[in-house]
This record gives C-alpha cells, sequence and structure tokens, in this order.
C-alpha cells in the first residue's frame, strides 16, 4: 500500500493480489504513516474492498494477471478544527464551540477571537477562559466537540438613591455592646454615655444619587442604567437646614437627636431620677431620660427614645424611637387574665429594645430586640432576637413566646429542664397570606361570575339571532372578557406575592452557638419543626422547603 497526500487528501493505492486485505488493515496503514488523526472516508473504503474482492475473483480465475492491476482511491480528508458561537438569548453570554481537527489546523486564541468579533462578540473576552478552550480542544479527539463560555457581558448596576449619613456616631443603635473597662473586664449594666447634642451641630448630611453603572452586552450595544432618585428632606423638630449647605441638617436646639426616615429630629429631654408614686406616669412627647428605677405599676411614654439607667418594674415603658434599659425587666406572670395581659410589665418600641435581662414581660418593638445576658419567659414580638452581643450571641433564652421578622442569635436556646418554647418566624409572612387569602377569595368570586356569563353566553346562541339578541350576546361577551383579565390580573398578584414569600421564607434562620434544648417549637410559615432533644450548636433553617435542625 501507499499513500499520497494533496490538497488535504490522503490517496490510497493498492496493487491486489490473492493477499486478502481489510478495514483493519488499512486503518493500520494510514496510522503508521501518520495519518491516524485524519477522517476515515468510510464510503470510499467500502467501494475499496469490494472493488479489491472483485478484482481478486479474477486473479483466482485466471482473468487478470496477479499484480496487474493497482486500486487508487481517495481513502481520508485532512479536516481543520471547525468554530461555532452560541449568544444568549439576553445577549450576556456568550459560548464558543470547537470540533476537534480530523489532522488538520487547531483553532488558535488569535483566531478565535477575530472570528468571534466577525460573529457580532466584540466585548467582555475572558483571556483565561480562550486558552483553556483552544488548548484543551487541541488534544481532544477528531470531530469532538467542545464548548466553553469566552465573553460575558457586564451587568447593569442602578444608581442608589439619595443616602442620608448621620454624622454622630450615638445617633446610630448602639446595640447591646457593653463598655469595655479595661483588656478582661465590661460592665455589662453600661452602655455609655446617653447621646446629646448641642444647637448648631450638624447632624446628617445627604449625599446625592448616582448615576449607576451602564451594563455592556457581548453584542457591544450599551443598556443603560437607572439612575437613582433625588429624595427630600423628612424634617422631624428641632432641626434646621444649614445656611451654607442645602445637603446639610443642623441641631436647631439642644436634646437628644434621632434619626427618622429622610431625616432627623432633636428630642426635647425629661429627665428624672425614678418613676414611682411621688412623679406619677410620665407621658413626655421628647425623650425621657431615668437615671434610676421604674417602680411597678409605672408607666413611661415618650414620643421618642428612652433611656433607663437602673431597673424596671413599671406596667408599660412605650417609645416612638428606641428603648434602652441598663438594668433588668422584672415583670410577673398574672393569673387569670385574657391573653393579651399575661404579664405585669409591657415593653413598646417603634425602633429597637435592648436591656440586660428580662423574665415574665410582654416586649414589642418594630426593630430588633438585644438581651445581653438571658430573657425568661417572655413574649417577644420583634424583628431579630440577639440574646448576648450582636457580634457574639451567647446568651440565654428560657421559655416563652416569640413572634419575629426574621429570626434569633443566641448561646442557648430552651433550658435542660425542657421548658416549652414557641417560635413563629411569620411576623413578615402572615399579611402576605392574608393578602393572598383576599385575593383567592376574589379570584373565586371572579371565576363564578364567568361561569354565569359563560352559560348566558351559550343560552343566547341557541336563541334565533336578531338585533337585540346580538346586542346583549356582545355586551356579555364584553362583560366576560373584562373579568376574566381581572381574574387573570388577580392571580398573577397572588404569584408576586408568592415569589416575596418564598424569598422570605429563605432568609428564615435560628442560630444557636451552644446549645439547644428540647421542647423548641419553630413554625416557618405553615410548616414547623420541634426538638425532640438536645443539640449541640445548631441552626434551624429551610432544607429543600422543609425546616431542619442543622449542626452549626
Amino acid at each position: 500500500m501507499q499513500f499520497t497526500e494533496h490538497d488535504n487528501t490522503i490517496k490510497i493505492s493498492v496493487p491486489v493480489s490473492l493477499t486478502a486485505i481489510s478495514a483493519a488493515d488499512i486503518q493500520q496503514q494510514l496510522n503508521a504513516h501518520g495519518y491516524q488523526r485524519c477522517l476515515l472516508l468510510q464510503d470510499q473504503l467500502t467501494n475499496l474492498l469490494v472493488e479489491y474482492q472483485q478484482v481478486q475473483q479474477k486473479i483466482k480465475d485466471n482473468l487478470v494477471a496477479e499484480n496487474s492491476k493497482e486500486l487508487s482511491y481517495r481513502i481520508a480528508e485532512k479536516r481543520d478544527a471547525e468554530l461555532s458561537f452560541d449568544i444568549s438569548e439576553d445577549n450576556m453570554a456568550a459560548t464558543a464551540i470547537i470540533t476537534g481537527a480530523w489532522g488538520g489546523a487547531p483553532i488558535s486564541a488569535n483566531a478565535l477571537v477575530k472570528s468571534a468579533q466577525a460573529s457580532g462578540i466584540v466585548f467582555g473576552f475572558s483571556k483565561e477562559q480562550i486558552i483553556k478552550l483552544v488548548t484543551y480542544a487541541a488534544k481532544s479527539e477528531p470531530g469532538s466537540k467542545v464548548k466553553l463560555m469566552i465573553a460575558r457581558g457586564r451587568l447593569m448596576v442602578p444608581g442608589v438613591n439619595s443616602r442620608f449619613e448621620p454624622l454622630l456616631a450615638s445617633m446610630e443603635s448602639r446595640r447591646n455592646r457593653p463598655i469595655v473597662k479595661t483588656d478582661e473586664k465590661a460592665d455589662l449594666r453600661d452602655f455609655g454615655v446617653i447621646p446629646s447634642i448641642k444647637a448648631g451641630e450638624a447632624l446628617i448630611r445627604r449625599h446625592p444619587p448616582t448615576a449607576g453603572v451602564p451594563g455592556m452586552l457581548v453584542s457591544g450595544e450599551m443598556t443603560p442604567a437607572t439612575p437613582g432618585l433625588p429624595i427630600e428632606w423628612q424634617l422631624g423638630e428641632g432641626v434646621e437646614f444649614s445656611a451654607t449647605d442645602p445637603d446639610m441638617l443642623l441641631a436647631a436646639r439642644d436634646g437628644l437627636p434621632r434619626v427618622i426616615e429622610a431625616g432627623a429630629t432633636v428630642d426635647e429631654v425629661f429627665t428624672v431620677k425614678d418613676v414611682d408614686l411621688a412623679t406619677g406616669h410620665i407621658l413626655f412627647k421628647g425623650s425621657v431620660v431615668v437615671t434610676g428605677n421604674v417602680t411597678e405599676g409605672m408607666k413611661v411614654v415618650a414620643g421618642g427614645n428612652v433611656f433607663i439607667k437602673g431597673m424596671v418594674e413599671g406596667l408599660l415603658i412605650e417609645a416612638g424611637g428606641d428603648i434602652t434599659i441598663n438594668g433588668s425587666v422584672i415583670g410577673h406572670q398574672l393569673a387569670q387574665v385574657d391573653h393579651h395581659a399575661e404579664y405585669s410589665t409591657e415593653l413598646k418600641a417603634a425602633g429597637d429594645i435592648q436591656c440586660n435581662l428580662a423574665q415574665y414581660s410582654r416586649i414589642d418593638c418594630g426593630g430588633n430586640l438585644y438581651i445581653t445576658k438571658q430573657l425568661m419567659h417572655c413574649a417577644v414580638a420583634a424583628s431579630i432576637v440577639y440574646a448576648g452581643p450582636e457580634d457574639n450571641p451567647n446568651g440565654k433564652l428560657v421559655g416563652g413566646t416569640f413572634y419575629l421578622d426574621m429570626g434569633i442569635f443566641c448561646g442557648n436556646l430552651g433550658a435542660p429542664s425542657s421548658s416549652a418554647i414557641l417560635i413563629k418566624l411569620n411576623r413578615q409572612l402572615d399579611p402576605i397570606v392574608e393578602k393572598q387569602d383576599v385575593l383567592r377569595a376574589s379570584v373565586a368570586a371572579e371565576r363564578a361570575e364567568i361561569d354565569e356569563l359563560r352559560q348566558q353566553v351559550e343560552k343566547l346562541k341557541k336563541v334565533e339571532g336578531n338585533a337585540q339578541i346580538e346586542m346583549q350576546r356582545y355586551e356579555l361577551v364584553a362583560k366576560f372578557e373584562e373579568h376574566r383579565e381581572l381574574a387573570m390580573s388577580l392571580i398573577n398578584d397572588i404569584k408576586i406575592l408568592e415569589a416575596q414569600r418564598q424569598e422570605k421564607l429563605a432568609q428564615l434562620q435560628i442560630v444557636v452557638r451552644q446549645q439547644l434544648f428540647s421542647a423548641v417549637e419553630i413554625h416557618f410559615g405553615k410548616d414547623q419543626i420541634k426538638s425532640r432533644r438536645e443539640y449541640g450548636a445548631s441552626k434551624v433553617v429551610l432544607v429543600d422547603g422543609a425546616p431542619s435542625i442543622e449542626p452549626l
């Protein structure tokens, strides 16, 4: 056998003898001559073998002399690697597909980029990915397909709305971080100096909205960014604009600064040593500072923040801002009363609530609850509960009920005595479910109306047509379409709410850094789980849609 190559075609010449040849023999000879990676032309091979056998038979019949006839066929081809591209529907990603060469030239990185540009891919190339692809494709089996993403668009980054920066550290929530006296000691009752401000001091700076960063498709087309929106000031009492800077807010009086939505307020301050029978209840539109204790049966109601240096045994502490109690909250469980007044002490705040220790109290806050040491047998409504410092929650939660937005972070949850704890992580979910129920009822009503209209239209179809009947049927069909569109809109609203519900469910978690005891029941929407034994450091999250206690 002899092989010759011309224009990437391999030709075989075989003199016909009585020696049999097979496809395997020809493939072996191709490999031996260095054509093992070339594309074998199967139809040509078949024709060669058939004709060889025919001539061989003529030799056996003495019609043709042996080796007097030579067969020549195109037996193989060299083919260069092939390249194609796949661009995603959103034009944000481009993938290159290389078909391995049949003995021909591989695709180079430079050739790939030029071909991509000719195909409309001009932005977001990854040099690393391109080199990886061409290297792997050069070593791949002939005819095999290798693909890899070679370019990625840039996502548009929307602009940020006007941002309001508090200029006093004390205006930020101090959380429950006690003042450290030395490297080793901390006074758990001392949360620092109560924040105050003098007239004329800067409160908040407003930063202008940002333009955002435009996106870029792999085709080079720019997607414009959505600019941030300018947000106007919302001024509370006791503040004024800077005379030289409209984006700076100043205190107009001495008092306690407090951040509000898109602005600030400076509360007037009412200071009292103890709240007891001698002072009576404290009802004040500004902020209240109690340097001592709030005794049993007393109320403190403030429009701003409430700071209490000592202990609370009072009936009610209510604040339009935050409540900070350096001491403990000592309530009592009341017998034979309705569900809403089962404790002698109640704390209510629009913002956060912070205290050292609390027992047998009702605690309701729009923000987070921060407990330094321990919370025992309380009814809590909050966004998140931190037992212990926020950066190292090592406090204890024993007994009680919790109605929360997001979750709990603590050291110990429950007690060795198996004190029952009920935790419902449903405060954000319940309003969504209620809206869905209302919408589903509306959908059911619309469907009933649609069925009724459909029946009426069907009846009119059976009546002999006249102008009045046709007009009536036309009006019914119009009403039918109107109710159908409304039903579809309501169903879409339900789906949007469900997506919101699922998103919030995925954020819920209970983190216990030391020990989770038995008799702790946790609700994630309609699903629930109850601890039946003691666990070490654990987290309770949704796994595949179901609550699960996982090791931390």
